[in-house]
């Protein structure tokens, strides 16, 4: 019962960290914006416009076989200095001849030579384009979580060993933004996976997309609606502490029985609003009025995986 338990609690929990793309809208409005960012910032150092284009968000979990599938050939390793795991930004052969040519202020009339090695000039537009992403990348970011990545190094050879070696196994599990570079017909696919365990923490914000457009609401039934909601009547109770107890136990409660909580002196007090947890604040007393002084907010998710582990 104790194995099953734990496996089932362990399922949820990756169950409730994990992000599905098709599920969180502002995804892709990350990735346009994202797009549109790379865009202008190679634009400023290229002779010929570069066109980029998002194509999808999806989960990846790396492996071997994942890195064959896309016919990854270069790859950028991102660290951050707010998160441990590693990002990647990885693309296929073709991404070298792509840049290049628009670099030179080609047209991109003649398809890039499939197998052609890398030069040391593509290696350079290769390198600079992967790291526009990750520059670029912290600035679209910046509205849902500051991700502070920076690049660290481009892998040409072994890139799968290394990765391997690097990359702890409970920590392969990224979301990647996909995206095609072209110009004319030279044409690239890129791919930017950060992590997931960086990501689940801000599921919230990913599933709302901001309103940008002009506002047309009518500023005095605004501020009339707004006064009518504060005047409302709401439940607001504190709870020193919660404990489980058996029927046995409270078919025998009677008046003037003394019953032992769990909770000290030095306990927080939790503070709901209409069943909905908000804040936790310490207790304390102002002449003969009880006081609670707020201390800290209730994170939602820290209470969601709690509430599981404690079942």
């Amino acid at each position: 019962m104790d194995t099953v338990t734990e496996r089932n609690i362990g399922e949820r929990l990756r169950s409730a960290a994990r992000i599905e793309p098709e599920r969180f809208p502002r995804l892709k409005q990350i990735g346009t914006k994202w797009a549109e960012a790379v865009s202008a910032k190679l634009a400023a150092g290229h002779a010929s416009p570069l066109t980029v284009e998002f194509i999808a968000s999806s989960p990846f979990v790396l492996s071997p076989s994942a890195l064959s599938d896309t016919d990854t050939q270069l790859v950028l390793t991102v660290r951050s200095s707010k998160w441990r795991e590693m990002a990647l930004v990885a693309a296929d052969g073709r991404l070298a001849d792509t840049v290049t040519e628009a670099g030179f202020g080609g047209d991109g009339r003649d398809a890039p030579v499939p197998g052609r090695p890398l030069t040391s000039v593509g290696r350079f537009f290769a390198d600079a384009a992967l790291r526009s992403f990750v520059e670029t990348g912290n600035a679209v970011f910046a509205d849902v979580v500051a991700l502070g990545m920076s690049a660290d190094r481009l892998l040409v050879e072994g890139i799968g060993e290394k990765l391997d070696e690097w990359i702890a196994p409970e920590a392969r599990t990224f979301v990647e933004f996909r995206f095609r570079l072209s110009i004319g017909r030279c044409e690239a696919a890129l791919r930017v996976a950060i992590p997931e365990s960086v990501l689940s923490p801000h599921r919230r914000k990913f599933a709302a997309v901001p309103d940008e457009g002009p506002s047309i609401v009518d500023e005095t039934w605004a501020r009339d609606l707004e006064a009518g909601f504060q005047k409302t009547d709401m439940h607001v109770r504190a709870i020193l502490c919660e404990q489980q107890t058996s029927l046995g136990e409270i078919s025998t409660f009677h008046v003037g029985q003394t019953i032992a909580l769990d909770a000290t002196m030095q306990s927080l007090v939790l503070l709901e609003c209409e069943g909905q947890r908000l804040f936790r604040g310490a207790m304390g007393r102002s002449r003969d009025t009880y006081v609670i002084k707020v201390s800290e907010p209730v994170d939602p998710t820290e209470e969601f995986i709690d509430d599981i582990l404690a079942h």
